[in-house]
């Protein structure tokens, strides 16, 4: 296993910076993700540390050894691409066994491998098959087995399941996240697929712009976003503008123009600051009678999902609020309601990233 490491790593195409200053530590095992909007600079890094393109500016390390300037042959990494890039002439097997042949490993230590990592992706009984007699998600395997039978030191994978439909890429994210932690492999991870990062990730690096915003697991980025940009992109979120009113505890007083509410905060706002609290649709509830703590509004509209019901809640100040409920919810549009959201569910955001 590797530990990675980018100091300061920038990528530039002429006046345009790609990446504009990457600080990030990968440990041995873990899969990180570069999760972002398209043009956020997550696959120009991935593509930096795979030696696809050579940065600007910054280093990068394995195990402590630079391999910046390094091609990407020499850098002993496993690559999956998103649109997987096997051999159509080639045989599965014969897919996998190409990058061993070109590394000159002996025969008996091929085929053990081959046999290996085929298990390993439950596809055995079609090592005879061609890329085209494949389903989308048995080829998106052989491309992970082609990656790991040469045992590399770091494996790359940039948007690998983008090309499935949705039901299948649930399939693989699992069994992409259950191989690697069975192999125990470093891992970095290129996703714009904000559900795909939370459940395949040890940890999450949220991109914008050629910077990382936030870096942490997928319960710390949901709950605890440090920018309202991270929050809208992670996420379902109310935005609730107002002014600081003081603080009890951890716990801040926000003054709205629907009341006072209390929220978290990763962030020391000066009382009377203008400041917004980020509180998630499921977060509220909703009661028919008064309740202490709670604010009047009512429902302005109502969708059925399915396993929820999604409303809109027009406040007294005509602040509307997502709200989403279990589908036992009976409010109808029209209704009056009552909504408390929650202190230890609503968290202060800077906007200064907005």
């Amino acid at each position: 296993m590797t530990k990675l490491k980018l100091d300061g790593l920038q990528k530039h195409y002429g006046t345009v910076a790609a990446v504009k200053g990457i600080d990030l530590d990968v440990a041995e095992g873990e899969l990180v993700s570069l999760l972002g909007p398209s043009g956020c600079g997550k696959t120009t890094t991935l593509r930096c540390v795979a030696g696809f393109e050579l940065p600007t500016g910054g280093r990068i390390t394995f195990d402590g050894n630079e391999v910046t300037m390094l091609p990407p042959e020499r850098r002993d990494i496993g690559m999956v691409f998103q649109n997987y890039a096997l051999f159509p002439h080639m045989t599965v097997r014969e897919n996998l066994r190409f990058g061993l042949e070109m590394r000159k490993v002996d025969a008996a230590s091929m085929e053990r491998r081959v046999a290996d990592v085929l298990g390993m992706v439950q596809l055995t009984s079609m090592e005879t098959r061609y890329p085209r007699q494949l389903s989308g998600g048995q080829q998106q395997r052989v491309a992970l087995a082609r990656a790991l039978v040469i045992e590399p030191k770091l494996l790359l994978l940039d948007e690998p399941l983008a090309n499935l439909d949705a039901k299948l890429r649930d399939e693989m994210r699992f069994f992409i996240r259950s191989l690697q932690k069975r192999v125990g492999i470093t891992t970095l991870y290129v996703t714009h697929d904000q559900a795909e990062a939370m459940v395949m990730s040890d940890r999450i690096v949220v991109m914008f712009d050629g910077l990382i915003h936030q870096v942490g697991g997928a319960r710390d980025i949901y709950d605890r976003p440090a920018t309202r940009q991270v929050a809208s992109f992670i996420g379902l979120s109310n935005f609730v503008t107002g002014r600081v009113a003081g603080r009890d505890g951890s716990l801040w007083r926000l003054e709205t123009s629907f009341g006072t509410i209390s929220c978290g905060a990763g962030i020391a706002p000066g009382a009377g600051s203008p400041a917004t609290a980020m509180v998630r649709p499921e977060a509220i509830d909703l009661s028919a009678a008064p309740v202490a703590g709670a604010f009047p509004g009512r429902v302005s509209e109502r969708f059925f999902l399915g396993n929820l019901v999604d409303y809109r809640i027009t406040m007294s100040d005509g602040t509307l609020l997502q709200v989403q409920q279990p589908a036992t919810a009976a409010f109808a549009p029209g209704d009056e309601v009552h909504a408390t959201l929650p202190a230890e569910r609503a968290w202060l955001v800077r906007d200064d990233a907005a």
